[in-house]
This record gives C-alpha cells, structure tokens and sequence, in this order.
C-alpha cells in the first residue's frame, strides 16, 4: 500500500476525529480535564483488561516488550543528554529530556495500533502504554521535581494508577482459567470500545487550545529526536530481541508516536516552560500524520 493509500485509511481516521475536538473546544470550551480523567480511570483500564483477557501472547513476551520499552527509552535519554548540552537549551531541559521518552501512547498509541495493525495488537499496545504510564509518573515526577524541596512519594503516584490493578487483575484471570461472566463482559466491553473516540476527542481538545508562535530551533531537534530518530532506534535493538516480524513491527511503529501529552500536563503542574511543551505536543502530533505514513510504508 501507499503512502497516501496508508494515510488515507489509518492516519486520516484518527485525524478527523482529532479535528471534531479541536473543533468543539473552539465553540464550546470543553472541560479537558474531567475528559482525561475518564480516559484515565475508567476507559484505559477497561481497555487493558479486556485486551489482556483476549491477548495470545505469553507472559515472557509482554515482559520483553515492556523491556524493550524500558531499554528503548533510556537509550532516547542518553541521547538527549548528549544533545541537549548547549546552553540554549538548558531552560528547556526538564521538558526536552521528558519529550525525548514519553511518547503519546494513550489517546494517540491506542488508536493508531488499532488501525494500523487491528485488534489483536492491542495487548502489545496496551504493554506500551503501562510502561509509558509507569515511567510518567515514577521517572517523570522525579525529574520535574529536581531541584524542589519537598518529598517525592513515587509508591503514592503509582499506586494512583488505575492501570496496574486492571493488568494484575487480567493476568489472574488468566492465570486462574477464571471466564468473565457476560452481565460483566458487556459493559467492560462498551467501555474499552469508548476509549478511541474519546480519546481522541481529547487529544483534539488539547490541541484546540493553540500554541502561539514556536521558536523553529527550539521546537525542530525534539520533534525530529521523536519522530525519527526514535522509531529508527528501534528498529535498530529488534535484533536484540526473539519478537515476531508483526510484533516488532507495532513496536517500531509505536516509537515514532508523538510526544506525549503527559510532558504538557507535567510541565503545566509545574510550572516549567508550560507554553514550549504545548508547542512540541501540538506540533509532533500535527507531523505524525507525515512520518508515521511514511513509516508504516516502510515497514509494511
């Protein structure tokens, strides 16, 4: 398939309804944060538990992926260190260096997997975005609070998140041979197929809001470091690792996501460079209906 035919098919789906959000922001001011919440607490662990009951792969191969993940994104910090060195980025250090890991596995990832690769990739997906989600708010929270006096309590934040008890869950389940009873299936059901469209709506909502005007140095390296150099990363450690040709295809594909939503929402709590993290966020996501078409030819 194309290029365009692949934009056409994968990319442009999740765009529309990004631009429906956007859309809606712009004339009725949405409320972001009760829609993230429900992302966040009802619809992602919904979608993980369901994916993780229906998934076909073994417990090795999740903990390789979640490795792989792990591994992939230590490599992107060391080199954003390397590249973050001149002091005309030093004001934008914390918000560069979380850009250079957290991709937008989530609102983005969850959809774009979806399309481009179908259902039973959503165990994969949902991996990826544990490890993303683990990493925000453990390494993430540390980062940003370098250099603040008070305490950091990383078991309360994790413990917060809502997917680790949907993943422990599932692999009980699993484990226990135990079959979800159809009065509960259903509505879990309803709830993980809802995640896409109001995810995405999100996402559209965030990026309704504007950027203002980008510095073209300051926003150009961290988009690059994401969208190419990333996914080229990668593809580069696949040999490391005894994954399928399809497996380690959603991997590659899913580091050249965008930069993660959650770097805004780090840097806004914060009080860190709040506009330029905007900016980066906005823009990757904007460039991702390039490169990721243009990387989803290539691996096909």
């Amino acid at each position: 398939m194309s290029a365009f035919g692949i934009f056409w098919q994968v990319i442009f789906p999740i765009f529309f309804i990004i631009l429906v959000g956007a859309l809606l922001e712009r004339a009725l001011t949405l409320d972001i944060s009760t829609l993230t919440r429900i992302n966040f607490y009802a619809f992602v662990p919904a979608l993980v538990f369901v994916k993780m009951l229906q998934a076909d792969l073994s417990l090795l191969t999740m903990g390789n992926i979640a490795l792989f993940v792990l591994m992939h994104s230590a490599l992107m910090f060391l080199i954003a260190l390397l590249l973050y060195r001149h002091s005309v980025f030093q004001p934008y250090r914390k918000v560069l260096m979380l850009a250079s890991m957290l991709t937008n596995a989530g609102n983005y990832g969850i959809p774009f997997v979806l399309l481009a690769f179908g259902d039973r990739y959503m165990s994969v997906a949902a991996v990826v975005l544990l490890v993303q989600n683990l990493m925000t708010f453990t390494f993430g929270v540390l980062l940003m609070e370098s250099g603040h006096p008070h305490r950091v309590h990383l078991l309360r934040a994790v413990a917060r998140l809502p997917v680790i008890y949907a993943l422990a869950a599932a692999l009980l389940f699993n484990a226990l041979s135990i079959q979800l009873a159809k009065p509960l299936a259903i509505p879990l059901d309803y709830m993980a197929n809802a995640l896409v469209p109001v995810a995405l709506l999100t996402l559209g909502t965030q990026l309704g809001r504007g950027i203002g005007r980008p510095s073209v140095v300051l926003v150009a390296l961290p988009i690059t470091l994401r969208l190419v150099i990333a996914p080229l990363l990668a593809l580069s450690m696949l040999p490391l690792f005894p994954f399928s040709q399809d497996v380690g295809t959603v991997l590659v594909a899913s580091a050249g996501l965008p930069i993660a939503v959650n770097v805004f929402i780090l840097s806004a709590q914060y009080r860190t460079q709040e506009a330029f993290a905007s900016q980066i966020v906005t823009l990757s996501t904007l460039l991702s209906a390039v490169s990721q078409s243009v990387w989803l030819t290539l691996l096909r």
